[in-house]
């Protein structure tokens, strides 16, 4: 029914003008039951351009006891969400219910520089950053870079995190999808045997460390996770042709298996860079990540009582509602 909260609906929170100088892109949607607080974070851009990126946005809603309506803050720009000389993309926020601490994760990437060029000359030129808030985006910390902290990022041509969203698992683990062009086969990298895995950003400390998992053993992209039960982590992502790579964790998030057909799980691994490595596992035309470049719309779901199903841990599913980004023409 048309009052029903059970029922999706859609919202418009950030609208682009690229006439105006103002492009929104790489929306991503957070949801703290506590607070009953929703997060939603974007890019802001000059143009659709990616090399365009200015600074990350934000707006947080509230929600209503008993009912589905949602009060929604203005705009608001992160200004800590900076380094200098450097674009921020890609918000991927995670929320520890321990410490009450919203973490946002991005990456920056050097101006002017393209994940083309990158790729084509193995120069990474992106680091991983974060920053934090104990009062439910009110007030952030200071940049935090975790870019010379963590060796394996010395080895990739480009990478970054998410889009989307993290995850707090049952365990108390903090875990944050992320993606990585390997460049330790040969150059110039952009070449068939070298190519984009998915993996893991962890911390078992409530954010005082951060390790990577291992990288897929199937070429995947953008990716999303969430917990299907304890120490048991689902992620899609995408793969070439338009297809999806569907992959199951039995260690909390450190390696994932791909999901062969009839769902059977496979432990089957082979080398990043192996020539002529055959796309293994499960792939699935369905997507969580639209492919439509004017409007990107991240679907979620109500919080009543009948969810999250019984089998899904809950720490993974307290979304609500959908957010849009809106192309004004």
């Amino acid at each position: 029914t048309k009052n029903d909260p059970t029922q999706l609906q859609k919202q418009t929170l950030f609208t682009s003008n690229e006439t105006a100088g103002n492009v929104y892109r790489i929306p991503a949607l957070l949801y703290e039951r506590e607070s009953k607080t929703l997060f939603a974070f974007a890019e802001q851009r000059k143009t659709s351009d990616d090399t365009s990126g200015e600074k990350l946005v934000m707006r947080t809603g509230k929600i209503k006891e008993g009912s589905s309506k949602k009060t929604w803050s203005e705009l608001k720009q992160l200004e800590k969400a900076l380094i200098k000389g450097y674009r921020p993309m890609n918000p991927c926020p995670v929320y520890d219910k321990v410490n009450n601490k919203l973490f946002l994760f991005f990456i920056c990437v050097e101006d002017a520089i393209t994940e083309m060029y990158q790729k084509e000359n193995c120069d990474n030129r992106t680091r991983l950053c974060f920053i934090t808030s104990e009062d439910l985006g009110e007030t952030w910390s200071d940049v935090i870079d975790l870019t010379d902290e963590l060796s394996e990022i010395k080895n990739w041509s480009t990478f970054a995190v998410g889009p989307g969203h993290g995850i707090p698992a049952e365990s108390g683990r903090l875990i944050i999808p992320v993606y990585a062009y390997t460049s330790f086969c040969c150059k110039p990298c952009f070449l068939p045997n070298s190519k984009s895995y998915a993996l893991s950003l962890y911390s078992g400390s409530h954010g005082k460390n951060w390790k990577f998992g291992e990288l897929f053993n199937t070429v995947s992209v953008e990716c999303e996770i969430v917990e299907i039960s304890k120490d048991h982590i689902y992620c899609n992502a995408r793969n070439v042709g338009g297809y999806q790579v569907e992959a199951v964790s039995d260690d909390n998030g450190v390696k994932f298996n791909n999901l062969q057909p009839g769902n059977n799980r496979t432990s089957k691994s082979s080398s990043p860079c192996t020539p002529g490595e055959k796309d293994e596992g499960r792939r699935s035309k369905s997507t969580l990540l639209s492919p439509n470049t004017d409007t990107s719309v991240l679907l979620t779901t109500s919080l009543q009582s009948a969810w999250p199903p019984t089998s899904m841990s809950a720490s993974s599913m307290g979304l609500l509602s959908s957010v849009m980004i809106r192309t004004v023409r």
